[in-house]
């Protein structure tokens, strides 16, 4: 992607962010639905669990290259453990099954200091991975709004 597309499609990001930071949680349920807005079709948009966990390897090789985040996951994180709770929980916020056994978003973050300017970082390695993964520009957004509500416990500076 482009640089300048990259930009707007942060900015999408944000503004889908925004739009769907009042979408109620989710966690505890043992099956889920999609979100409010996310199509059921969301799941097999990102070529199944085993599409997901595609995804979620490229996000991790994107958040690895960026210096502005990467040194978080390499002192505060285990890439091998993340990409397993993430593939979890990203397959239950587009509607798959609840297999998710990591921590809450709040008690996962809550010791890491992460800003906005860190946190955009991650969308814009979101984007990137669904760009090497050949997924729709629209079941990027669809997943970027379902994980808007993680965003005041997440961002903490």
């Amino acid at each position: 992607m482009k640089r300048s597309k990259i930009s707007l499609a942060i900015a999408a990001g944000a503004t889908m962010l925004a739009a769907a930071a009042t979408q109620p949680a989710f966690a505890g349920e043992t099956k889920t639905k999609p979100i409010l807005g996310i199509p059921s079709s969301a799941v097999a948009d990102f070529g199944g669990v085993d599409g997901i966990h595609n995804w979620v390897e490229s996000l991790f090789y994107y958040i690895m290259l960026d210096n502005r985040i990467n040194y978080i996951f390499k002192e505060f994180g285990n890439a091998d453990r993340q990409i397993a709770l993430n593939t979890q929980l990203e397959t239950m916020v587009l509607g798959g099954p609840n297999n998710y056994q990591g921590a809450s978003m709040s008690a996962a973050h809550a010791d890491l200091g992460i800003t906005m300017t860190q946190f955009n970082a991650v969308v814009e390695a979101a984007y990137n991975a669904c760009e090497r993964n050949d997924i729709p520009y629209y079941s990027c957004n669809d997943l970027i709004a379902a994980l808007a509500p993680f965003t005041r416990v997440i961002v903490t500076k």
